[in-house]
């Protein structure tokens, strides 16, 4: 199982929250999303090694900004 926690800019809200969820879900292999909005992070975990630039394709698509690398 692979995690990784991405930093988040943009969300405001619990539909902010629930569009990185789906945007997020959308990735093959993705098997658990938690999308935090105090934390302004999303943690990731799927089957396979999902490379950063698909993460920020799908972020940037859904209207947000990932923070960070």
């Amino acid at each position: 199982m692979n995690t990784k926690i991405i930093n988040i800019e943009g969300m405001q809200c619990s539909h902010c929250k629930m569009s990185v969820e789906k945007a997020l879900k959308s990735i093959e292999g993705v098997t658990r999303v938690e999308v935090s909005l105090e934390n302004k992070n999303a943690i990731i975990e799927s089957e396979t090694e999902i490379s950063n630039s698909k993460i920020k394709e799908v972020i940037e698509e859904a209207g947000f900004v990932i923070k960070g690398d």
